[in-house]
């Protein structure tokens, strides 16, 4: 069975300045790494945090819908598609706030079901948080509605801003309930949509303008939205408390109609379905969706990839089944990645064709004009007997969930050495490097209950080896990078820019290859070899040789 080098990409959490500054690039996972360690962040908020910021999301997204009713007031006259246009431009104003400032808004709040799909936060944790939210954008809109109302601001264009409120909002109450139901979908389909796009982005004027087209389609297309519905309809409800009956004939809304206005009617006929809508719209059809094509996509990579192709060493791209779900890349030996390397969950396996099972070409190697002595013969032959098994020891693991803490007091168990990450059934699933913990722990300041995990910090870019390959692959992999020892093609063509003596190439030809390596069996970790254990083997098998 062949070495695997099972290189696996997947999101690994955002680096974040000590400073709180906005991380400068997109970390090596790209979008879908970006979205999903937002979603993990916002889960893993505090209760008090994340209710303060929905409060203020809330009292954003009523001020939007000022914006728009006053955009839109007293255009009677105007074409109608251009109010609208003009209206939704206003009316995003609200979202840009909310997304730029970091609030919580339920409508964007609910893409933290890409971790519930990856099974990495329980459906209790999310729905905790999107009630939370969700009180704290009611609690918010609720607010700027009665400061609102006490501001008089519906006298506004003499009292047309009022008229148009009270229409607006009776229209919401008219739907269906399976339109108002369908109408929220839309609505959270364009609003994740945007929110999405603004992760392209760490430029706040460019994160604005993504984010902005999105919602004008939503509101110029009278999409609902659940949060900003719970601003207009009690604003509206407490409107009809005060304005005075003439003054809505005058502008042609019976007075009667006013009583439709209650909470009862808002809850069952607008709020209680759009709200299911917009859960629909943005976690199922946007997050579970996008986050599935996602998925697709990285199987897809690994159809294309599967031809083989020269890897320099006798290495041949290989691509099997994948295991992980999320993750950046390890320490690796970067000459074995192509363009291929931007796939998750492409596996890479170097053939037994190295220098040690395979003859050299005899102007390559100065040894090959000397005949082998004895003592060389015997070793390279119990050299060939051994198998990675000779190697394998038990491995200290760690588990996605754990905190860098406990990871580093267990990695210290373990001499300091990189130790495997698992999860159900022993599934190996990560790397974690002792550098990687306190990497993530400098990055939260070395709080003690910081919010990275093994799983965000851990390794997923993977070298694993079977325990019955030759130890010979192994060795080879471990301390010769040949490439730079043999620089030429499969087709014999140079690759060198000048000539070099074997003696100057084979000092160069260092292998940056990591110095722990796990060993599985379909997945499942079966232990970890070390390089310096490699070393007491070599100088235990020529001390056994005869002199």
């Amino acid at each position: 069975m062949p070495t695997h080098l099972h290189q696996r990409k997947t999101p690994l959490a955002q680096s974040r300045s000590t400073k709180g500054a906005t991380p400068p690039e997109t970390r090596e996972g790209g979008l879908m790494a970006d979205i999903c360690y937002a979603s993990r962040k916002k889960l893993a908020k505090g209760q008090r945090q994340r209710f303060a910021e929905a409060v203020y999301a809330g009292i954003f997204i009523g001020l939007g819908f000022v914006f728009y009713l006053t955009v839109t007031t007293g255009s009677a006259g105007a074409p109608w598609g251009m109010v609208r246009l003009a209206g939704a431009l206003a009316f995003s104003l609200g979202l840009m706030l909310v997304v730029l400032l970091g609030m919580e808004l339920f409508t964007g709040t609910v893409l933290t079901a890409i971790p519930w799909a990856q099974g990495s936060a329980r459906l209790s944790t999310l729905l905790k948080s999107w009630l939370c939210v969700y009180c704290g954008n009611a609690l918010g809109a609720l607010s700027l509605a009665a400061l609102v109302l006490l501001a008089g601001v519906w006298q506004l264009d003499g009292g047309l801003w009022g008229v148009n409120l009270i229409s607006t909002a009776l229209h919401k109450l008219h739907h269906g309930w399976w339109e108002a139901f369908f109408l929220g979908v839309l609505c959270n389909f364009l609003v994740c949509l945007g929110v999405w796009l603004s992760f392209l982005s760490t430029n706040p004027g460019t994160r604005a303008l993504l984010l902005m087209l999105p919602v004008a389609l939503f509101v110029s297309s009278g999409f609902e939205h659940s949060i900003a519905n719970l601003f207009l309809l009690p604003l509206a409800g407490m409107l009809a408390q005060h304005i005075p009956d003439t003054f809505l004939l005058t502008h042609g809304i019976e007075p009667a109609r006013l009583a439709e206005l209650t909470p009862a009617n808002m809850l069952q006929l607008n709020l209680l379905p759009v709200t299911l809508g917009n859960i629909v719209g943005g976690a199922v059809l946007v997050g579970m969706g996008l986050l599935g094509v996602h998925r697709l996509g990285e199987r897809s990579a690994q159809a294309v990839s599967a031809a083989p192709a020269n890897f320099g060493a006798g290495l041949s791209l290989v691509t099997t089944e994948a295991h992980l779900p999320v993750g950046e890349g390890a320490p690796t030996d970067r000459r074995y990645f192509t363009q291929a390397s931007r796939f998750a969950n492409t596996h890479f396996t170097p053939t037994p064709s190295s220098p040690c099972l395979t003859p050299l070409p005899d102007a390559l190697h100065p040894a090959a004009a000397s005949p082998l002595s004895l003592e060389q013969t015997m070793m390279n032959k119990h050299l060939t007997t051994l198998t990675v098994a000779a190697l394998l020891e038990p491995a200290v693991t760690l588990t996605p969930d754990m905190n860098l803490w406990q990871s580093l007091a267990l990695m210290e168990s373990a001499d300091g050495v990189s130790c495997p990450v698992v999860a159900d059934g022993g599934r190996l699933v990560g790397m974690l490097a002792p550098q990687d913990a306190m990497r993530g722990l400098w990055a939260e300041e070395f709080a003690a209950n910081g919010s990275y995990r093994v799983g965000d910090m851990m390794q997923k870019v993977l070298h694993t080896v079977a325990a019955d390959e030759p130890l010979l692959t192994v060795l080879e992999y471990w301390v010769v990078d040949r490439q730079r020892l043999f620089p030429v093609t499969g087709e014999g063509h140079w690759l060198g820019t000048g000539y070099q003596a074997y003696e100057e190439r084979l000092r160069g030809a260092v292998a940056a290859s990591p110095a722990t390596l796990p060993v599985v069996e379909a997945g499942v970790l079966k232990g970890i070899i070390h390089r310096d254990a490699l070393l007491r083997l070599l100088q235990s098998v020529r001390e056994k040789l005869p002199a």
